[in-house]
């Protein structure tokens, strides 16, 4: 699964960069989510996810608010997808989602206090990040039922909160690499807009230059005009002494 940053303003309009983890349709609505990190630990050093509702099509998308129910529904599915994607191969087992690929879709963000916040830990971060199953799989539907060895992680909404066991990893990966990917990441991002920043300084100062010739060609041109002006004024007076003089020495 390829990976993109979003721009998400919290409850105060400061923008904060985030990593997409996934973006899937539920059925049986097709009804779109999709789910991102800002690389947050909890206090129980679990990582913090967020699960937002989005509407439009593949150009363009919004985040946009949902039914608790729906919610509730995408966080079930989201259950699946981890449980797919932290088996030993990772596939899709089940038909209840579809996961959209978003790296070319303009996606406007809503605020971070409007969405759903769940607990997860490093590993199933990581499995998330890399899950990208090329085929639908062969076995039958498994049911959403959580599985004999799943743990609770509590995930926390604008309308309460849910419980959402999810599948236990069996290989174990360090934070150290979730955080270095992400950060990784991020950092290219801030890389990217202080070049831009950089080149539109440049550019501003070009224009400003550019501005500055063209006010002093505008001078010089008066100048000139001015210039033009005096000197036909001198030749109309010396064209009209000539005629005095003609005359008086026709006289």
């Amino acid at each position: 699964m390829l990976l993109r940053t979003l721009e998400v303003p919290d409850a105060h309009g400061h923008v904060l960069n985030a990593v997409v983890l996934c973006a899937f349709a539920a059925a049986p609505d097709n009804q779109k989510f999709l789910v991102y990190s800002l690389n947050e630990k909890s206090d129980d050093d679990l990582v913090k996810i967020y699960l937002t509702s989005v509407e439009g099509n593949q150009l363009q998308l919004s985040m946009c608010d949902a039914a608790p129910e729906m919610l509730k529904l995408a966080t079930q599915i989201l259950k699946v997808i981890f449980r797919d994607a932290c088996t030993t191969e990772p596939k899709q087992t089940d038909d209840s989602y579809t996961l959209l690929d978003l790296n070319d879709t303009d996606i406007q963000c809503s605020a971070i206090n409007t969405h759903y916040s769940l607990r997860v830990s490093d590993a199933w971060l990581l499995s998330l990040m890399q899950y990208n199953p090329q085929a639908e799989a062969s076995d039958p539907p498994v049911p959403l039922q959580a599985p004999v060895n799943a743990v609770p992680v509590t995930t926390y909404g604008m309308s309460g909160s849910i419980d959402a066991p999810l599948v236990k990893l069996g290989e174990k990966t360090t934070s150290d690499k979730i955080e270095a990917n992400i950060k990784s990441l991020i950092a290219s991002v801030t890389n990217h807009k202080e070049t831009l920043l950089s080149k539109y300084v440049q550019l501003e100062d070009r224009q400003r230059q550019l501005e500055e010739w063209d006010q002093l060609l505008m001078q010089r041109e008066s100048a000139v005009q001015k210039r033009e002006d005096d000197l036909l004024t001198i030749i109309k007076l010396l064209q009209e002494g000539e005629k005095q003089l003609n005359g008086l020495m026709g006289a």
